[in-house]
Formats: structure tokens, sequence, C-alpha cells
């Protein structure tokens, strides 16, 4: 016996562009389960976004017309009872998530809309994680084959890759390997012609003719004339940094009133972020400066003998801290602005820490 009260479930764990948009064509799908001649659609509808990034949804009544666009975020659940909904329409954004459709042929009811569960701090367990440093690029160059990524076993570690001719690379110059959604840091160590070697295993597949950065990490550098901008930036997929560490070596010594052995700056080095607005966070000119915005502060006396040093780190991620995470993705990025001369200082390093979403 054919059934009158039929449903339909879609999944796909996995929604990519390629997938998008797709088309559930609810009616077609319950008429062939029912078997039973009559006309079907879904008088109760459940969407789910089961994954970590948004997509769109569009239903459609009549089985031509969609209605307006609804937005679903990560865990967010439409249920729609007493609805007749024969199309569903889903649409990628631009990071590939996840999905669960629901289709009941007989129910009634009301339509409801459940949020998901929000992570003040917004750490994942099992996204990759990001540890990089801030950095100036001071030229370009591009590659000229594509790089081979490690394998497990060290005979497998690769530490060479191939620039094209006029590159301008030199052994101790680092360097930044930039692909769509990947970058990759390290220090030259040997340039034989075009072949490049670094310190590092190559974990990924960067592609022929993709751009790579030479870069300066050291911020013991002279802002006072022209401002000197480090930044981190993130590709297509947003990361959200939620630690920054400052390290300061000098062969002064050090105390409160200075900045690392230096006299207090005059201008101050400058944290940013550009995300579709620009806001300057913090302005830094003496060690105490550090300790009353990041609160932790440490100074390292020479031991016997040695350098002075002082470190400090600065968190964007719990309510104890300052809140909410610095996320960037595709031309935003965070800034460390040196306006002073801080050549007298022996290093000065910013590193940034946190996850993509």
């Amino acid at each position: 016996m054919a059934s009158i009260n039929v449903y339909k479930v879609y999944e796909d764990d996995n929604f990519t562009a390629a997938d998008s948009p797709v088309v559930l064509d609810i009616t077609t799908d319950l008429e062939a389960i029912s078997g039973n001649g009559e006309n079907q659609y879904a008088n109760s509808l459940s969407i789910a976004n089961e994954g970590k990034y948004p997509i769109t949804v569009e239903i459609s009544m009549d089985g031509s017309t969609y209605g307006d666009v609804q937005t679903l975020h990560a865990n967010d659940v439409d249920n729609i009872n007493s609805a007749g909904v024969k199309l569903v329409r889903l649409t990628h954004q631009g990071n590939d998530t996840g999905y669960q459709v629901k289709a009941y042929s007989r129910m009634v009811g009301d339509a409801t809309l459940s949020s998901g569960s929000t992570n003040s701090s917004i750490i994942d367990d099992d996204t990759e994680p990001i540890d990089t440093y801030f950095a100036e690029s001071l030229s370009q160059f591009t590659l000229a084959a594509d790089t081979v990524a490690s394998g497990l076993l060290a005979a497998s570690l690769v530490y060479d890759f191939t620039a094209t001719a006029g590159h301008g690379i030199v052994a101790t110059d680092q360097i930044v390997l930039i692909g769509t959604d990947r970058s990759f840091i390290a220090y030259v160590t040997n340039v034989a012609g075009d072949v490049i070697t670094v310190d590092t295993p190559i974990d990924f597949v960067f592609i022929s003719g993709s751009t790579g950065l030479i870069v300066n990490t050291n911020m013991a550098v002279d802002g006072s004339v022209t401002p000197r901008i480090f930044k981190v930036q993130a590709g297509v997929t947003p990361v959200f940094f939620r630690r920054f560490i400052m390290t300061i070596t000098d062969g002064s010594s050090m105390d409160d009133s200075k900045f690392g052995g230096l006299p207090a700056l005059t201008n101050g080095l400058v944290i940013r972020i550009v995300n579709g607005f620009q806001k300057s966070i913090i302005n830094v000119k003496t060690n105490s400066d550090l300790r009353q915005w990041a609160y932790d502060l440490q100074y390292a006396d020479k031991a016997p003998a040695g350098v002075y040093g002082v470190s400090s780190r600065l968190t964007y991620a719990g309510k104890e801290k300052h809140g909410v995470v610095l996320s960037v993705s595709g031309t935003s990025e965070i800034q460390w602005v040196v306006q002073d001369d801080l050549t007298g200082l022996l290093t000065l390093y910013q590193s940034a820490m946190g996850n993509k979403k």
C-alpha cells in the first residue's frame, strides 16, 4: 500500500563551491517515495547548517519562484511547519560547510529559528593552527616550478624550491611562500643559482608562478621619518588571532620607564587592525605600557653574560582578557607600526598565534 505520510532527508557534510547552488526538488522526491499519485510538498521542513560557515537558503512554494534569501550561520536550524514547500535552493558562501534538510509531507505547527551556540574565544580543536611573525615586505620573487611538499620520513623532507631568474634572494634572507589559503615562512640557508634552500621543511605545494616575498621580521628599525609597517594577513579562510608575544633584546639594562633599553619612545609602537574599517588599538611607548595593556611582562637579566631581554604577552580571547579575537581574511590585516628609531635595540620580534576559522 502506498504511503500517505512520507519524508525525505537531504544531507551533505562537505558542501563545496562546485556543488553550489544545489536545488532540492522536494515535490518530485516525495511523490516518488509515496507512490500514491497524490501531489506532494513539504508541509514541514527542517534546514540545518551542520558546518562552520554560512549558507544561504531560498524556498519556493509554487515550484518556480523563490522568496527572500535567508542566511543560516554555523549550527543554525530553521524549522518551518504548515509551509507547502516545493523547492529549496542552498548556496555556498565561500567556505566549505555542511547541511541537512528534512522534508515531511504531513505536519502542522509553527515556524521557529534556533541559533547556533557562540564560543566567545572561538577556539577550535580541529582547525589549522596559525603561528607566524609580523613582517614587512622588502621585495618579491616568483616561483619557477611547483614546490614539493615534505613527506613523513626524514628522507622525504624537502628544503629546496626554484625561483625565477633575478629573484634577488641571498643566504640569511627570510622568505614567505604564498598560496591561495596557505603560507610558509623560513630562513634561507643557501642559494645555488635559482635553487633556494631553506631551514624548515616545505609543507605545501605552492604553484609555479605564484608570488613569494623577501621579508624582515626584526622590528628594530628606524620609523621616525617614515613609519614602518609590520603585518600579518590570512588567505580566503578567516584566521582568528588570539595571542601576540613581543620579545626585545638589548645591550642596556631595562626598567618600566624605558622601551626595551631605550629611553621612552616619542611617537610609540602602535597595533592596529584593518578589516573593513581601521582601528588603532594600543600605543606603546614604555615597557610599563606593555604591562598596562598586556599585564604579562617579564625581564631577563644577563645570566651572567649575554644581553638583556624583556617579553610581553598580549591576549585577545576570553572574557577575562581583551574579549573577542582579532579576525582577518583576504585583504584585511593586523599591523604593528614603528614610528620611532628603534635601531638602538638588538632585536624586536612580534609573533602572532591563532587558528583558521
